[in-house]
Parts: C-alpha cells; structure tokens; sequence
C-alpha cells in the first residue's frame, strides 16, 4: 500500500513538471507572438504607408503577412490545445497535464513554424521584404520531414514494380526460347525420319 502511494505521488510530481514546462512555453510563445504581430502591424501598416517607399507599392508583402500570419496562429492554436490540462470536475485535482510540448514531432514542426514566421517578420519590417523567404523553408523542411517517412515506402513500391517487369520479361524471353527450341527439335526430329 505504501509503495501505491509512492508512485501516484511521483505520477502527480511528473504531471505538474509536465504542466508547469507547457505553461512557461505557451507563456514565452504568447509573448513573442504578440509583440512580433504588433510591431509588424506598427511599423508596416502604419509608417511604411506614410513614406512613399517602394515596397508598399508590392503588395506581395501583405500576401506573405496575411498567409504566414495565419499559418502561425493556427500552430500557436494547436500548441495550445495539445497543451491544454484536464482537470476532474468534482476534486478539481489534475487528471491529464496534456501532451509533452517537449516531445519530438509534429510540435517541434508548429514551433518552427512559429520561430520563422516571427523572424521573419521582425526581418522583413527593419531590413528588407525578401525576408518573408524564410518561410519557404518550413513547408521546405515539412516535405523533406515527410519524405523521411514515406520515401523508404515509395522506393520499395518502385522496387517491386521493377523487379515485377524483369520477371515478366525473363519469362517472356524464357518463353520465346523454349518455343525455339521446339521448333528446332520438330525440324531436327522430322528430317531424322
């Protein structure tokens, strides 16, 4: 009995760590979310579109802001929602500390995305436009992560269809041979007589 109460205790220690390091993490990701919204909404919006400069008359920017800004909310909206705890509704005691935002795979894909998307905007308001080129690296990064899984899969599918022709041509040849033969034998076996 003693040693139960032992491990639900070290259960609930590791739970509130869990709990704890998700929320300092959402905690830093709400910060550098807003602050890179908000000043790239301030220094874009309005000071650029008080200066006569070249690049607000492209409007390619406001895609690249428009397109990544929601690309970044909704990774910073999923990191949430795995991160979200459960408690129990009579004992309002903690049930589930949510996922692991420390775990490797997709959250480490939806804080890339929300990385990039940040630096690129701070990059894009102070330096230069083609900053928001940056993003490309991630859905670049998303299909090589992919491929990782699903290529060994794809190689292996051509690979049979490959050796599936071969044997279909061997056998094919296979057969023209054996035909010659025959008839090799059926005029050899017919002048005999």
């Amino acid at each position: 009995r003693k040693g139960l109460t032992i491990s639900i205790k070290m259960a609930g220690d590791s739970a509130k760590k869990i709990l704890q390091r998700n929320r300092a993490r959402i905690s830093f990701l709400h910060k550098l979310v807003s602050v890179s919204f908000l000043q790239h909404v301030l220094v874009r919006f309005v000071w650029q579109f008080r200066s006569s400069s070249s690049s607000s008359e492209h409007p390619i920017w406001k895609f690249h802001t428009v397109f990544w800004s929601c690309a970044c909310l909704f990774c910073y909206r999923s990191l949430l929602k795995h991160a979200k705890p459960t408690y129990d509704a009579h004992t309002k005691e903690l049930v589930d500390p949510g996922m692991d935002l420390s775990q490797p795979g997709l959250t480490q894909y939806y804080y890339d995305c929300v990385y990039v998307t940040c630096a690129s905007m701070w990059l894009s308001s102070f330096v230069s436009d083609r900053f928001w080129y940056l993003t490309y690296f991630v859905p670049a990064y998303g299909a090589y992560a992919l491929w990782g899984y699903v290529g060994p899969y794809v190689k292996n599918f051509r690979m049979n269809n490959k050796n599936d022709s071969t044997e279909e041509r061997e056998s094919k040849h296979e057969k023209r041979m054996r035909e010659r033969r025959e008839r090799r034998q059926q005029k050899s076996g017919g002048n005999r007589r």
